[in-house]
């Protein structure tokens, strides 16, 4: 059996939220509103603390939102957003996307995203596959409003993930996993070597409590960041050995 990399996209492989990102491309090709309640909000919350509950009931309207739109046109609204996804890609995100390419795993983006948003974009960086929450297709190419399959999403991610490794011949338990959640905690238990990237403050004390790995692809490997804070331990530290401080 081969071995595979599980890597969330949102506040892991990205620095924060590819919801503004896409859903600007998609407001430009005139498939979405161009205000939804709330919207913004809920990303500044996401970029800040992760995520929660609300932003996931806003994820999950997805499928009704794209009711009666081409998937072709979608597709071709998402590739254009690839640009600015690759943007906001975290400095040494790369680094462990090569490490594992020199490994021979297989590299996988696993995320709550639609598939046909995100495909292309990971494909562009030479990961092997993509599993994503994907949206019903009717015989003429235009979204019913319904889930093909289930919620990539906590359990969810951990059902998929399970399936796909079955599927490809791969081990779980020689798996690696990335995330910045705790709502991704059923994918990290079932690997053989999860990794808290970025973590939420709930994934930082567990993580903390498994000894996990806990990496911030933002910095060099090495650098300690303060939890939750995001601040590096070297630039705080400096911040109070000013001498107008002492």
């Amino acid at each position: 059996m081969s071995a595979a990399a599980f890597i969330d996209l949102d506040r892991t492989l990205l620095s924060g939220a590819s919801g503004p990102v896409i859903t600007a491309a998609l407001r430009a090709a005139k498939l979405v509103p161009q205000s939804i309640p709330g919207e913004s909000l809920l990303y500044r919350i996401f970029n800040t603390v992760g995520e929660t509950l609300p932003s996931m009931l806003l994820a999950r309207q997805g499928a009704t939102a794209m009711k009666g739109k081409s998937q072709r046109v979608v597709r071709d609204a998402a590739r254009t957003a690839i640009p600015e996804l690759a943007a906001l890609v975290q400095p040494f995100a790369k680094q462990l996307i090569e490490k594992h390419r020199a490994a021979g795993d297989k590299l996988v983006l696993a995320t709550t995203t639609p598939h046909d948003f995100i495909e292309e974009f990971a494909r562009s960086l030479g990961f092997d596959d993509v599993i994503g929450t994907r949206f019903a297709v009717d015989a003429g190419g235009l979204y019913t409003g319904d889930l093909d399959g289930r919620f990539v999403w906590s359990g969810g991610k951990l059902a998929a993930v399970s399936e796909w490794c079955t599927t490809h011949n791969v081990d779980i338990k020689i798996a690696s996993a990335y995330s910045d959640s705790v709502y991704d905690s059923p994918l990290l238990e079932a690997v053989g070597y999860p990794h808290a990237v970025n973590p939420d403050a709930r994934l930082q004390v567990l993580a903390a409590a498994r000894r996990w790995p806990i990496l911030n692809l933002d910095v060099s490997p090495g650098v300690v960041k303060v939890p939750v804070i995001g601040t590096e331990l070297q630039k705080l530290a400096l911040t109070f050995a000013r001498p107008e401080l002492i």
